[in-house]
């Protein structure tokens, strides 16, 4: 296999410096060397993770807990069953509250107590005195109508000392016999790099999904988008919305500015804010199948603007201590109002959790992106367990299980896919030749997506000059009047970057003044930009 990326690599580095070569001498670059290099790009994209997609069969080791007296819940148990082929012996109706929170004595009784004893009956498991020495069932989902929240018992106990907690990530620990009930107890899941079945010092170690959010057909949609996803690829954009934080808020601001270079290194296009306020209402981010911000209690800004809607199986998360304490409303928090904008899957707490105490940005897209399960890839990146985390989504779920395509696939992934081929051999290719492969091929294709993937990078890479002409190239070639908006919106960020505030409100206002533009929903973002700019 090494020998293989080897070869691959070095074809695509000769390719590379012919495209180079012919666009010097003002040659057009044939279609014998375009189609060469286009199979070769996607080769490597379809395989450079291979080593990470070892099959497991998760549906016997699955189980589903639902709430009877929750109306809905068990239909939507039994629709998920189905869909992931999950035995009927695995789909569990237990009573309780149909409340969003129970008290630690209803949990115990209601939940833990029950879950301990049908695991013991039906050998899913095999107890020692302490915990269990070996377990048949590695995944526990949860659906909505069982609550999400454990009450506290106690008042004002002291920092990272609470009794309060998740009922998910209590549900991690089942197999323990008698867990504490105050604050975190170590992951011993965290910073795994092997996906579970490959996971032996935590046997008894429950991964915990909830298929929950604002209604039934939320939660059906999201089941169906994650089986389309990993059908057919989940290819698109990312967006990232700093905050500019600092002090003992820097570890959020690390954790986004990791995961951006992720997502550079995986070929996946990215925008990045870089505003102390949520990233502006309006701003067009079309394609985005990952988001991840902070730090506003309730969804605003582009990602709650009315027109916005993610692509079908994206993954998103925006870090607040309360994201997900309100988890059926689709306006209240995050965790609702991102799974009503269609959102497949997303992470939150049900209480303060403390920030290094959340799922950590940089560890959860890196073992997305190596083909981990959600479920896997947020609890490997979650340090403690019996505390405030909720995963949300089907846990079963593997976004990035397929990577690529052996053809060029349809035209609405196409661009993406040949995105990705080029900088997912960025360790074997100077940045330069990268982006003058993906401009050949652009100006090749005539693809104004292409160009604008390439100042995307450069934006990413602080090269504002560079990355403003490709914008304007790419506005050339635009067919639609939402991509010149869009590009002519990045070419004046780019400007103020560059501290040219004057010719970025020049660039705005000309945008503004043309008639033909007036309906697109990204004016508002134009408009709100000129006002920072003093125009």
């Amino acid at each position: 296999m090494r020998a293989f990326f080897q070869f691959i690599g070095a074809k695509c580095l000769v390719l590379s410096a012919e495209c180079s070569v012919l666009r010097r001498r003002g040659s057009e670059l044939s279609t014998k060397h375009l189609a060469l290099s286009t199979c070769l790009l996607l080769a490597l994209t379809n395989t450079s993770h291979a080593q990470f997609t070892a099959e497991w069969e998760p549906a016997a080791e699955t189980v589903v807990v639902y709430n009877p007296k929750f109306p809905g819940s068990e239909a939507l148990a039994r629709h998920y069953a189905a869909k992931r082929k999950i035995s009927e012996d695995r789909v569990i109706g237990l009573d309780c509250p149909v409340t969003d929170s129970m008290s630690r004595m209803e949990f115990n009784q209601q939940l833990r107590e029950p879950l301990r004893k049908i695991f013991t009956a039906k050998k899913w498991w095999t107890l020692d005195k302490d915990s269990v020495a070996h377990a048949g069932i590695r995944v526990v989902v949860v659906m909505r109508g069982v609550p999400f929240q454990v009450r506290r018992d106690r008042d004002a106990p002291p920092p990272q000392k609470e009794d309060e907690a998740s009922v998910d990530s209590e549900l991690t620990v089942l197999a323990m016999n008698a867990p504490p009930t105050e604050g975190a107890l170590k992951n011993p899941y965290y910073g795994a790099s092997v996906r579970l079945p490959r996971f032996t010092k935590a046997p008894g170690l429950l991964l915990v999904g909830r298929l929950d959010g604002p209604s039934d057909d939320i939660v059906r949609r999201m089941i169906d988008d994650a089986l389309f996803a990993e059908e057919n690829g989940l290819h698109g954009r990312a967006a990232i919305d700093l905050a500019l934080k600092s002090g003992g808020f820097q570890e959020g601001e690390d954790w986004l500015t990791a995961s951006a270079a992720t997502f550079q290194r995986n070929g996946i296009p990215l925008y990045i804010d870089r505003h102390e306020l949520v990233m502006r209402d309006h701003w067009p981010l079309p394609d985005t199948i990952l988001y991840f911000g902070w730090y506003t209690m309730d969804a605003a800004g582009a990602v709650a603007s009315p027109e916005f809607q993610f692509k079908r199986g994206a993954v998103a998360c925006h870090i607040h201590s309360f994201s997900a304490s309100v988890m059926r409303d689709a306006k209240q928090h995050w965790t609702g109002p991102l799974l009503a904008k269609g959102a497949a899957a997303t992470f939150g707490n049900v209480f303060e959790p403390y920030l290094s105490l959340t799922v950590h940005f940089d560890l959860l897209n890196k073992r997305l992106l190596e083909g981990f399960t959600i479920a896997e890839a947020a609890w490997s990146a979650t340090p403690g367990l019996s505390w405030m985390n909720v995963v949300v989504g089907d846990p079963l779920y593997r976004p990035f299980a397929k990577t690529g395509g052996t053809s060029l696939g349809s035209d609405d992934v196409r661009d993406y896919l040949l995105y990705q081929g080029a900088a997912r051999r960025s360790p074997l290719d100077p940045d330069a030749a990268i982006k003058t492969t993906i401009t050949a091929l652009a100006e090749r294709r005539k693809s104004s997506r292409l160009l604008e993937f390439t100042g995307l990078l450069s934006a990413q890479q602080g090269k504002h000059a560079e990355a403003i002409d490709l914008f304007d190239h790419a506005e050339a070639l635009a067919a639609s009047s939402a991509d010149r908006v869009r590009l002519r919106l990045y070419r004046a960020e780019m400007l103020r970057r560059d501290g040219k505030p004057q010719t970025a409100a020049d660039l705005l206002r000309n945008l503004l003044s043309n008639d033909s533009l007036k309906t697109e929903p990204a004016r508002a973002a134009a408009e709100s930009m000129l006002r920072d700019l003093g125009g």
